[in-house]
């Protein structure tokens, strides 16, 4: 099985270097991921916040008055893993392209055992901005079909190398989200149609159309900062004690009006030493209701509280990464390359 992945890996890689080689580019790979090299924020400050509640309840939700009916039994996560691998020349100009790999896959605890809920969903793209390649028409034919790694446009309208390779991030993400959408579709047709099974979601649903979701999909945000227009009014989620949560409020997308989330903060753990984003995550569900937002915000927070354990020490963000998520990383990291060996690959070629 271990032979049959390193082989496919292998000639994965062997069609990004044809295609290097068919418009004439250089390797110039390098070990980092552009996720990295470039933190992204597009599309999040269009957002604004309408508090539900005033304050948060002071209350902690280590324990609750009675278990909800909700069982967080579904997990599920997403790899996005963008490296630029090559440039090319446009009107004199640098032009990168990229070797991409997104999936998605969702975990089912049974019994306090996980396993792969579905299949996992991989797909690989080589991304270049199609309006400056050579002969883009006859590329895009010989690199889609039932090749393993296919040609996608990048998009970029600017011959700019940093802000081409920014674009190629933007459209990695949004090829993510496609994988993602695919498996949270057949869930909710499959599972979702029992208003107690929930699915928590290692990502935001913010880019999310309402009507492909379903009120028991959660989106679980390790990412503190929130670029939306009036951030300032959820200024104290900062100080927030172990196992409390925030005030719930509303994100509404001025575009989209149809399309409000509900979300709150929840410390998951606290230490002294450690500054305020320790612990600090944040939820995000859809509602009927401000009532049934604040309804869920309790009984989900003390749901979310009981999954700080197993710790994942020492994963990175350990101190807000719940074990399942942890697994779903492991599983999808498994399937593909390392971008030292993709680096290395490419430094040969």
């Amino acid at each position: 099985m271990a032979t049959t992945q390193t082989t496919d890996k292998r000639r994965n890689l062997q069609v990004v270097s044809d295609f290097l080689v068919r418009v004439k580019a250089r390797t110039s790979p390098i070990p980092s991921l552009e996720e990295d090299n470039f933190r992204m924020r597009e599309g999040f400050q269009r957002f604004s916040v309408d508090l539900v509640e005033d304050a948060s309840p002071g209350k902690s939700f280590l324990e609750a008055p009675a278990e909800p009916p909700e069982r967080m039994d579904y997990f599920a996560s997403s790899l996005q893993r963008t490296q630029l691998v090559g440039h090319f020349y446009a009107d004199g100009q640098e032009v990168p392209i990229h070797y991409v790999i997104v999936s998605s896959i969702v975990l089912e605890r049974k019994a306090r055992v996980f396993h792969a809920w579905s299949h996992a969903i991989k797909k690989e793209y080589i991304l270049a901005p199609l309006r400056f390649l050579p002969d883009a028409q006859e590329l895009m034919r010989d690199f889609t079909g039932d090749m393993p790694v296919v040609l996608a446009d990048s998009g970029g309208q600017e011959l700019n190398y940093t802000q081409l390779r920014i674009a190629a991030v933007n459209r990695a993400r949004e090829l993510k989200w496609e994988t993602r959408q695919a498996l949270v579709k057949k869930w909710n047709a499959e599972i979702g149609v029992d208003p107690n099974a929930l699915m928590i979601l290692n990502d935001s649903l913010l880019h999310d159309h309402n009507d492909e979701l379903s009120p028991n999909i959660v989106g679980f945000v390790r990412m503190v900062y929130v670029p939306f227009v009036n951030k300032e009014k959820l200024a104290n989620h900062l100080v927030l004690p172990e196992f409390q949560r925030g005030q719930v409020f509303k994100i509404v997308d001025p575009e989209h009006p149809g399309n409000t989330k509900y979300s709150w903060f929840l410390k998951l753990r606290h230490v002294s030493q450690a500054g305020p984003e320790y612990g600090l995550m944040r939820l995000e569900i859809l509602a009927s209701s401000d009532e049934d937002a604040k309804r869920k915000a309790d009984d989900f927070s003390y749901l979310m509280v009981r999954e700080r354990f197993p710790v994942t020490f020492p994963a990175p963000e350990w101190d807000k990464l719940i074990f399942p998520h942890k697994l779903c990383d492991q599983y999808l990291n498994s399937l593909v390359p390392s971008s030292d060996t993709i680096q290395a690959f490419f430094m040969r070629v």
